[in-house]
């Protein structure tokens, strides 16, 4: 893989009201970042690309910061800036967008097959996508078009037609690394590691997207 021109990233975490508790844990990631407060316009700060990661939140049980955070997301998408969303990023941002998102009876957590339903060039060589969850979108917002499915989870990958927009179910970052730090930091218990130890893939996505905001 082709090495990236350095990048700024802007932190926004609304979703942290004491955001120093994990000052090491961010300083120690080797990554350069600056942290924002939640902006009122997203566009003025003229971003590349805007990623909405996953969390332990669930957009099916709504909290009064995750209105900040999908008017963001609407405000991206409605200036064109690129858009990824990785499973609670994709299911905000399909409820921010008029989708609905909906609490399965059991959690899912596994490595499990991706069908394409679509094509498109961001998802295309993903085959396999480590799943962990409980929410579902289960209606896509207007303009979405569904290009990943897996046995589960039928809406796993969504784009918003004529934009650079994205959203995955899945985790295309969960590499082997991130799984092993997030296990010994306490964030994964035994049985989710477990479930993980299988061959996924993800970082094809990643250099897709982050090829197309930095040519």
């Amino acid at each position: 893989m082709a090495p990236f021109a350095p990048a700024e990233c802007l932190l926004l975490t609304p979703q942290l009201s004491n955001r120093d508790h994990y000052r090491s844990e961010w300083e120690s990631s080797g990554v350069s970042y600056r942290r924002i407060d939640v902006p009122e316009s997203i566009v003025d700060l003229e971003p590349d690309a805007v990623i909405c990661s996953g969390s332990r939140a669930n957009v099916s049980m709504w909290e009064p910061w995750m209105d900040d955070a999908a008017r963001v997301l609407q405000q991206a998408v409605a200036a064109n800036i690129p858009v990824l969303g990785i499973c609670f990023g994709h299911q905000l941002l399909c409820k921010a967008l008029g989708g609905e998102v909906e609490r399965a009876p059991q959690r899912t957590d596994s490595v499990s097959p991706l069908f394409s339903v679509g094509m498109d060039t961001l998802l295309s060589p993903t085959r396999k996508g480590l799943f962990t969850h409980q929410d579902h979108v289960t209606r896509l917002p207007p303009g979405a078009r569904r290009i990943i499915s897996s046995k589960h989870c039928e809406n796993a990958g969504m784009r918003i037609a004529g934009k650079p927009v994205w959203g995955v179910q899945f985790h295309p970052e969960a590499s082997r690394a991130v799984i092993e730090q997030a296990h010994a930091d306490g964030d994964m218990n035994d049985s989710e590691r477990e479930a993980f130890d299988q061959e996924h893939d993800g970082g094809d996505l990643l250099a897709a997207f982050a090829k197309l905001c930095m040519p």
